[in-house]
């Protein structure tokens, strides 16, 4: 693949596709392949999603973002169960990095809807949503739901291309990470970043940063910009261009560590220094929280459980803040 200094784009229609050859769902797998192991970032057109299923949520978002702060403080964090880490996020309460200024975004966290008589409500990422009482449910609940359904089958069918795409002397199963997707934990953020209006080269939107889990998909808002990919030959940061109704795919660590790298865990950040408020929304297959992964190539019989290696990344960036999840 040619080597350039932006993310590529590609449709994957021909894979979901009942009419396309063989030759052409090959294509998207090599494509994805190639794109996942050299930057870690694509951007993803032909995925299915409704553009009014996009719009409907970003309107959701948007009601709850324009809430008092009170209101907001209501469904804090804090107020989830246990270490479920449901609800309110807000502003520069998570660094990154050390020696950054916490970030400045604000954000909203859904999740599986787990009952709190659940055994395992309260464990890490599981239990019940937080509903702000103002919003009624079919204004922000439903929508933010419904939404959340189909990232699932969206990302069902990224695994299921990214298992076709190791390396074949690896002697995996294409199904390799449909385990993933069995009762797995996906967390999914409203994002709201205010304009910076000062400029600080300790603070950002979301500092540099790999995603904890294993595929990230962005929703970014057009006529925005502000995502940044750092790129290693180039040594330096790539902006992530808005594409109307296309999705930014990422790979995370714990897809990285899976792979022994082969798919890549790129560092980002977000720098809102445009003077107009950005928002966006960002969902994570974390995969299933109890599964226990070594790298697939051979390479370590070292294994690592899913949930207490996302657990305990997130902790750290959140500090203080987080202590509700140790």
């Amino acid at each position: 693949m040619t080597i350039k200094n932006t993310i590529p784009t590609i449709d994957i229609s021909p894979f979901t596709s009942p009419n396309a050859s063989q030759q052409a769902k090959d294509d998207v797998v090599k494509e994805v392949h190639d794109a996942c192991s050299t930057y870690g970032f694509f951007n993803l057109v032909g995925h299915g999603v409704p553009a009014e299923a996009q719009e409907r949520t970003r309107r959701s978002a948007k009601l709850f973002f324009d809430l008092p702060l009170e209101e907001k403080m209501e469904v804090s964090v804090d107020k989830s169960m246990g270490k479920s880490f449901r609800g309110y996020e807000s502003s520069k309460i998570q660094t990154h990095q050390v020696g950054l200024l916490p970030d400045t975004k604000e954000c909203f966290i859904t999740g599986v809807e787990i009952p709190s008589d659940d055994p395992d409500a309260g464990s890490f990422s599981t239990g019940p949503n937080l509903w702000p009482k103002s919003l009624s449910k079919e204004a922000f609940e439903t929508p933010i739901m419904e939404y959340r359904s189909l990232m699932v089958e969206l990302a069902k069918t990224l695994v299921k291309i990214l298992g076709l795409g190791l390396p074949k002397e690896w002697g995996c199963s294409p199904n390799v990470f449909d385990e993933l997707t069995v009762k797995p934990s996906i967390p999914m953020r409203l994002l709201y970043y205010e304009p910076q209006t000062e400029i600080d080269p300790r603070q950002f939107g979301v500092g540099d940063h790999t995603d904890f889990g294993c595929v990230s998909i962005l929703l970014q808002e057009k006529g925005t910009k502000g995502l940044e990919v750092w790129y290693p030959p180039s040594q330096t940061w790539i902006p992530v261009p808005v594409m109307e109704n296309a999705y930014v795919i990422n790979m995370g660590d714990t897809m990285h560590r899976w792979t022994a790298g082969h798919y890549r865990s790129a560092r980002h950040r977000v720098v809102n220094y445009s003077g107009v408020e950005r928002s966006s929304i960002a969902f994570f297959l974390n995969g299933n929280l109890k599964l226990q992964i070594k790298p697939l190539d051979g390479s370590s019989d070292e294994e690592t459980n899913i949930g207490e290696h996302i657990r305990s990344r997130l902790a750290h960036t959140m500090g203080e803040n987080g202590k509700f999840l140790r």
